[in-house]
Formats: C-alpha cells, sequence, structure tokens
C-alpha cells in the first residue's frame, strides 16, 4: 500500500481571512514550517493544490529534489464563495452567517456560503483524489501539498470516520498526516494514520 504524505501549507502572510479559494502567499514562518516537515524525506512524487500557498513550495522541493509534480485541483482548500477572502471576526458579526460557519465545522452535509462548495463537494472531489493514488504502487510514498479542509476530508473518507470527528486533530499550519493508502475488495479507498507530525 501507498504512504501518502499530506501537508497542509505553512503559515500564511493575511491570517484572519477565511481562506478558501482566495490565493495569498506563504509568510518567512510558513517557509520554515514547510521546509521543516519535509527535510530529509523521500517520495516517489508529489502532487499539489493549484493555490500558491500550497503550490509554490512543493514545486521549490520538487525542483530540489527532481521528482514529478502534479498540480490536481482537488485537492484545493474548499470554495466560500461569498465568505472567501473576508475576516471571519466580521464574518461571525451577523448572527445568521455565524450559524451557517458553525454548521459547516459540524457537518459535511450542512450545505454551502452563498456561491460556494458544500463539504458533501469536498468530500466527494478528495474521494476521487484518494482513489486515483491509492493505485499507486505499494512502494511508493507521495508528498501531497494541501490544505486543513481537505486533509480532514481524507482522514474522514480513508479513515471511515465522520468528518465533524476529525477537529479532534489537530492540523495547524504545516502540520503533516501520513496515511497508508489501500484498496478493499470492493473497491473503496482505506486508510491508517501513520502519523500525525506538528511542526
Amino acid at each position: 500500500m501507498p504512504l501518502i504524505d499530506l501537508i497542509r501549507h505553512g503559515e500564511v502572510e493575511e491570517r484572519g481571512l477565511l481562506l478558501g479559494r482566495t490565493d495569498t502567499a506563504l509568510s518567512t514562518r510558513g517557509w520554515d514550517q514547510f521546509e521543516r516537515q519535509t527535510a530529509n524525506r523521500t517520495w516517489a512524487s508529489i502532487r499539489t493544490s493549484p493555490l500558491r500557498r500550497a503550490r509554490e513550495p512543493a514545486e521549490k522541493l520538487a525542483a530540489l529534489l527532481e521528482l514529478p509534480i502534479a498540480i490536481d485541483g482537488d485537492w484545493a482548500e474548499m470554495d466560500f464563495g461569498a465568505w472567501d477572502g473576508r475576516s471571519i471576526l466580521e464574518l461571525r458579526t451577523d448572527a445568521r452567517i455565524a450559524e451557517q460557519l458553525d454548521a459547516l465545522y459540524r457537518s459535511s452535509d450542512a450545505g454551502s456560503a452563498p456561491d460556494g462548495e458544500s463539504g458533501s463537494d469536498l468530500r466527494l472531489r478528495i474521494r476521487r483524489a484518494l482513489t486515483a493514488l491509492a493505485e499507486a504502487p505499494a512502494s511508493d510514498r507521495i508528498l501531497v501539498a494541501t490544505h486543513g479542509g481537505p486533509i480532514r476530508a481524507a482522514i474522514s473518507i480513508a479513515c471511515d470516520i465522520a468528518f465533524e470527528r476529525t477537529w479532534a486533530f489537530r492540523i495547524d499550519y504545516g502540520t503533516r498526516v501520513t496515511l497508508a493508502l489501500g484498496r478493499a475488495a470492493n473497491g473503496s479507498t482505506w486508510g491508517e494514520i501513520i502519523e500525525v507530525a506538528q511542526p
């Protein structure tokens, strides 16, 4: 079974915002977090979200290690639609929005932000991404540079844990989660958490 290292991008320059598809750069500390979490490790290949906070350090690492890299939109962060890029504190001053935000954290079936993506949509594309990774040779180790939402969805799907239970795992900036990934006889993907490494 392949080993998959899912790494959340490091700290970003613009903090306190609801960052889904809003693109922003890593801070100096964010680059350092990524570099520490990937130091002295080897992979067969790298996959990355197209968003620059994940993609730029992944591309730099791929060039350094001379590894193949694929940009995969399935690993992008959840699209928060009309809320994307706005201050979380500001959004929470509206009681209706605050209630909707809380619902999104409680359940992947809670709907979506206006013009945004639902938790179910997120889980659907992460299931597709995991299925593709499970096809890799059993000896491969693959790095996926991504975001908090996709990592939680991957844990939920691969380990058959309710999405809302994944908040028991701390997945801060720079956190790396290692999964052993396999395919069951019926074609479904299964996983085992090998390590959760904080930066």
